[in-house]
């Protein structure tokens, strides 16, 4: 009972504001490789938030006149999409016992003996553990997300590939999967408008699209080259100098959840669940993806349950996500 008791009551874990901020919150929406790319909003207070568009403004440069003032007609108009945040909470539960045994393994490969123990060093390791599900629960979440028709986690709040179904791209910029990925991302460079050719871009896709490229890459390339891809990889991924992030989990999501993404309203997600389904990718300007989350205001408790002798945890946090700009996507999938 000693060594339950260690993380039990007479040693019970506690975050402040600022340990929550640097062990959950910062992980998933600061130091997210992915979010990198999006427009990350971290003190949205209620449910929803209006995120403004601005159209374009044109031809108000003149010839010099001593006329007087001569505008033009065409003004910057003001549009707006809904950005709406759902509230999520985190529990776990874990056997008291188990959970100090895990806590020891990893302190022996940090070399630190077990009397030298502190709550500080002890809640980092906590916090790895819980992060590791909480990270892969928020990538299902933020693209795979569909209130209406997700199952289990995808349920629980909507995500990119539901607001670009939402949006309804224009057919122009929805593009399929071609003979190659090569021939496959020459199409979306094709279909993407003048607007976002012109901006920061960037190509989202799954491991098993990024493989191909890859692959198509070193077969192309000289035997030199094909030879050190082949011994080092293929590093930084890119088309036409657009950064490709390859995201791993999205291959993971088709397949659990491909059969639920076939019930969106207007067919623009992946929606199928073999091998091929998994050649998909989203291309789009920085900022244009936006995520809310309430990041100053997240409780997080664990507890001892002496009845069944584990820990618990709790944490609460808001998630939102919404495009800005349709005219700023092309998605390509295996239809």
């Amino acid at each position: 009972m000693a060594n339950e008791l260690l993380i039990s009551e007479t040693g019970a874990l506690s975050w402040s504001q600022e340990d929550v901020q640097k062990y959950f919150l910062e992980p998933l929406f600061v130091s997210n490789n992915s979010l990198e790319w999006m427009d990350v909003m971290t003190d949205v207070s209620g449910a929803s938030i209006k995120l403004d568009r601005y159209s374009a403004l044109k031809d108000v440069t003149k010839a010099q006149s001593l006329a007087g003032f001569a505008y033009d007609d065409t003004e910057s108009l003001n549009t707006n999409i809904t950005l709406t945040l759902s509230r999520l909470e985190v529990e776990h539960r874990q056997a008291a016992f188990t959970l100090f045994n895990h806590i020891k393994s990893q302190l022996m490969k940090k070399g630190i003996a077990r009397n030298n123990l502190d709550g500080t060093l002890i809640k980092q390791i906590v916090s790895e553990i819980l992060m590791a599900g909480i990270s892969r629960d928020f990538s299902t979440i933020l693209w795979w997300g569909d209130t209406t028709n997700g199952t289990g986690t995808q349920k629980l709040a909507n995500g990119f590939w539901n607001a670009i179904d939402t949006a309804n791209l224009p057919p122009a910029q929805k593009t399929t999967y071609a003979t190659s990925a090569i021939d496959s991302l020459k199409a979306m460079t094709a279909a993407q408008t003048n607007e976002l050719a012109m901006m920061d871009r960037v190509i989202f896709t799954s491991r098993a699209f990024s493989d191909k490229y890859a692959g198509e890459l070193m077969a192309a390339g000289s035997h030199v080259a094909a030879y050190d891809a082949l011994q080092k990889g293929v590093p930084n991924l890119s088309f036409h100098g657009i950064p490709i992030v390859t995201l791993p989990e999205w291959d993971t999501d088709i397949t659990n959840h491909g059969a639920a993404l076939a019930n969106m309203a207007n067919g623009n997600a992946p929606n199928g669940i073999t091998a091929a389904d998994k050649n998909c990718a989203i291309m789009t300007a920085r900022g244009n993806l936006t995520v809310a989350t309430d990041f100053k205001a997240n409780p997080v408790d664990m507890w001892y349950n002496r009845d069944e002798k584990e820990n618990r945890f709790r944490m609460n946090y808001s998630f939102g996500c919404n495009i800005k700009e349709e005219a700023l996507c092309v998605t390509m999938v295996n239809d």
